[in-house]
């Protein structure tokens, strides 16, 4: 196959989601071909413990255990991050993208505290950054709103974004505590060992600042948003909204005025009401509800987490990437540029 058929794609992370990538190319490798006319193929890997067994299989000779190493490898045109975290991910991406290389990332606190630093990045050397599994994992949120919501004014974005405490609220509504639930989550894979980020708000605060920034250009800071989670969520509360015939949800709202401008922010657990579409949206589904002034309620509902949830969203952006860039690939060095049966082929 021509060099120029082919993307060379760098891997960092190869976690549960990093994992799901590897899977979602190793099935649907000729679909992306066919749609983005260039094949994904993943010529190295980050990982932080070489030594961990993984689910999927690599060869031994593409991982390694340096993220400079893949970002600057001659035959990466993509980054694909899916590492976590604020560094060493944000040095990672803004090394890739000054080095005019596209970005695809799943990294959600990274881009509600740095994603208009990477986007100005992007655009000043000519790359692209993608980011739609950052937010609701295989829901297509971000494309959307950059897509559909071009004409209407967005009035209002209400949503609920972090699978996590959506299944222990489900729980909790059906007599589980809280620590019965969140322990259920835990051993499921739904939970963190450490579960702040999830019961205490903040994963949903961060989801909310990066819907916000793709419909404005610029985001709220964390600051200035109202944050509750469910820790404080006590049994009797839960038995009270239920002998109402409501359910509690942790619930991320903006509501914008006539120009565009966020002016509150709020991520809080609220009971709500059979007639509110978010009512039936239980375990780890994720739900958004975007009101434009001319199309009214439009709610986008699936799944919010899991590998490969989140790595289809990843592989939507990377057909995306391979679409509208312009042979970046083409500029660089051709030498020893071998894709054989054998390199091309992922097992798992």
């Amino acid at each position: 196959m021509n060099r120029y058929e082919c993307a060379g794609i760098g891997l960092l992370g190869c976690g549960v989601v990093g994992s799901g990538v590897v899977e979602a190319l190793s099935r649907n490798q000729d679909k992306i071909y066919e749609r983005a006319g260039r094949r994904p193929v993943i010529e190295r890997i980050a990982v932080r413990d070489l030594t961990k067994p993984r689910s999927v299989r690599m060869a031994p000779e593409r991982l390694c255990d340096d993220w400079y190493s893949v970002v600057a490898h001659p035959q990466t045109d993509v980054i694909v991050e899916a590492m976590g975290g604020v560094e060493p991910a944000r040095a990672a991406l803004l090394t890739a993208l000054t080095a005019g290389k596209s970005v695809v990332t799943a990294n959600k606190q990274l881009l509600a505290l740095h994603g208009a630093e990477l986007l100005a990045t992007a655009r000043a050397n000519g790359a692209t950054l993608h980011y739609e599994a950052s937010v609701l994992a295989g829901i297509p949120a971000i494309h959307t709103l950059e897509t559909y919501f071009q004409a209407n004014r967005v009035r209002r974005l209400r949503g609920i974004v972090n699978g996590t405490s959506n299944f222990i609220l489900t729980r909790m509504n059906t007599g589980t505590s809280f620590s019965a639930a969140l322990a259920e989550a835990q051993a499921l894979g739904y939970a963190e060992a450490d579960p702040s980020q999830d019961v205490d708000g903040d994963d949903a605060l961060y989801k909310l600042q990066i819907l916000i920034w793709t419909l404005c250009g610029s985001t709220m800071p964390e600051t200035a948003i109202v944050k509750r989670g469910i820790r404080g969520l006590t049994e009797e509360d839960v038995r009270r909204a239920v002998a109402q015939g409501k359910r509690w949800k942790l619930v991320a709202e903006a509501v914008f005025d006539a120009a565009g401008t966020p002016v509150s922010a709020v991520v809080q657990p609220l009971p709500l009401s059979p007639e509110d579409p978010l009512y039936h949206v239980g375990g780890v589904t994720n739900a958004l509800t975007v009101e434009g002034d001319l199309v009214g309620e439009v709610t986008l509902m699936g799944p919010g987490a899991g590998a490969l949830a989140t790595a289809s969203a990843i592989v939507e952006d990377l057909v995306k990437c391979l679409r509208t860039s312009v042979s970046s690939a083409q500029s660089r060095a051709e030498a020893s540029y071998d894709h054989s049966v054998a390199a091309t082929t992922i097992s798992v």
